[in-house]
């Protein structure tokens, strides 16, 4: 059972309201509808009236900044900091896991949160110092019901965002997904909108971005039980074309995948950008897929997939990718399964050998462990690649060890980039509200404490969602190359649901 609100949470609340009823829930500037639709080099965006473009701040004006109350004090079992309130918008940090909602840029980390006071989403900085985010004003969405990936390049920030659907539903055609940019100004310390353009036509399951070597950005999404791709000109600003994967046309039919299988985007290797999608049809040909493009040759031009696993069950819709830039070619995906004995791997780790071309696979936690939800990072300056995913609760907290899709706590493992192994990696609390469950934990693309990516003493941030309280969690870690740890709760996991009571994921 879920418990209420404690009597701090009530307060918050109360204050919130407050906050509303004074502001007369204000939104910042003035909003207008429709895509940019000037002239460009490739095909321009349809307009469309279902998108709202959130105006940029005025010329010579700083955006407002909302300097949020102090967090309150944890309660006992709680692990992490509790944040702004996101009542108004369901899942505000996806579920899937493909999408980043954090990026680090001039020393700070930033944040796509949503914003309960004005009812949109906005760019948040996180106050390191305090613990805190702080809202700054500019707005990035005006639909509630949306997803969003977000990619900062070192000077501009992408943020694609998109009506989703849930699992087992077709995508459906009539709400545009969009991609809006921001300049980002040093001396202000401030972001403005650019431009907003149209990536597709379809409310999806999941969709990613990503920015080739030519300046090109690339998006992934599952239509018609096929896996689409799109790309931006050298501008990384107007769309073509959305078209399928072409392993759809092949005898096999590669890309032609069920309604419940995802794809995810990520540039690699100085000159390509590879896809990965999940294929759970229900054929031999089943597992996870990968196919890459050399940036510069024609949209369509792909290679023939690859199973980094094959076989039934060993797919799923949970997928994160990440590549480490100092070694070439390495790409790693934190993936979920299907399977269900209680000593096969849930989530695992496949690690790309650039110089083979060829994919291991690395269990991250097995079906006994209950997890879900995962991503991975790149620690640079430990060269630890560090895992952060939902478990069930530890012990002395409501619901403790119970194994639900609902949600559970967030944990970290993590292991050695050289020598992957997970076998006896700690398991260590990093987000836990004693009273609720947490999910969907989040955090950005880049490497951590990367001086190449502008990530220099980073720390590292992961965000989270407890959704029964409407409230954003979060766990900030400020270490820089003495592990990548941080501090260590104490681990006190209590023993899992038995397999027969175990939810049908």
């Amino acid at each position: 059972m879920i418990s209420s609100f404690s009597d701090r949470r009530k307060h918050l609340v109360s204050a919130a309201l407050a906050v509303l009823l004074l502001t007369g829930c204000s939104t910042p500037g003035n909003a207008t509808t429709g895509f940019d639709t000037r002239v460009a080099p490739k095909a321009p965006p349809t307009s469309a009236t279902e998108l709202p473009i959130p105006s940029a701040p005025s010329a010579g004006l700083a955006p407002l900044a909302v300097t949020p109350s102090p967090p309150s004090a944890p309660e006992p079992g709680d692990v992490g900091v509790e944040g702004p309130l996101h009542a108004g918008t369901g899942t505000p940090t996806g579920t899937k896991r493909a999408t980043s909602a954090l990026w680090f840029n001039d020393g700070s980390w930033w944040g796509n949160l949503w914003d309960t006071a004005s009812s949109d989403f906005h760019i948040f900085r996180f106050d390191a110092g305090t613990g805190s985010w702080v809202d700054t004003g500019v707005a990035t969405e005006t639909r509630a019901s949306t997803h969003h990936d977000v990619l900062w390049d070192g000077s501009t920030l992408y943020v694609a965002s998109y009506r989703f659907v849930n699992d087992g539903l077709p995508a459906e055609p009539g709400f545009p997904t969009a991609m809006r940019r921001y300049s980002y100004d040093s001396a202000r310390k401030t972001y403005s909108l650019m431009d907003t353009t149209k990536v597709n036509d379809e409310r999806v399951e999941a969709l990613t971005i990503d920015k080739d070597s030519t300046g090109r950005v690339w998006a992934t999404w599952q239509q018609g039980n096929r896996i689409y791709l799109n790309a931006t000109g050298t501008d990384g600003r107007y769309w073509g074309k959305p078209f399928a994967h072409p392993a759809s046309l092949s005898p096999e039919g590669l890309s032609n995948v069920s309604v419940d299988d995802t794809s995810a985007v990520i540039a690699f290797d100085g000159n390509k950008i590879g896809v990965m999608w999940s294929r759970q049809v229900g054929d031999a040909l089943d597992g996870r897929y990968w196919s890459y493009h050399v940036d510069g040759t024609s949209d369509t031009d792909w290679t023939t997939p690859v199973a980094a696993v094959l076989g039934q069950n060993s797919g799923d819709d949970h997928i994160n990718l990440k590549r480490l830039g100092s070694s070439g070619g390495r790409v790693f995906a934190a993936i979920k399964t299907s399977f269900t004995a209680a000593s096969e791997p849930l989530i695992q780790l496949l690690a790309l050998d650039s110089a083979t071309a060829t994919w291991s696979a690395h269990t991250i936690a097995t079906v006994a462990e209950c997890p879900n939800r995962m991503v991975v990072m790149i620690d640079e300056s430990t060269q630890m690649l560090r895992t952060f995913a939902t478990y069930p609760k530890p012990g002395g907290t409501t619901d403790a060890g119970v194994c639900t899709s609902t949600g559970g706590a967030i944990y970290e493992k993590s292991t050695p980039l050289d020598t992957i192994d997970f076998s006896t990696a700690p398991k260590t609390p990093r987000v836990v509200d004693a009273d609720q469950y947490v999910h969907n934990v989040t955090s950005t693309k880049q490497n951590l404490n990367s001086a190449t990516q502008g990530t220099a003493n980073s720390g590292a941030l992961v965000l989270a969602d407890v959704n029964a309280t409407s409230r954003y969690w979060h766990f900030y870690d400020s270490s820089v190359g003495s592990g990548g740890a941080g501090p260590a709760p104490t681990d006190t996991t209590v023993a899992p649901t038995p397999d027969a009571a175990r939810p049908a994921w």
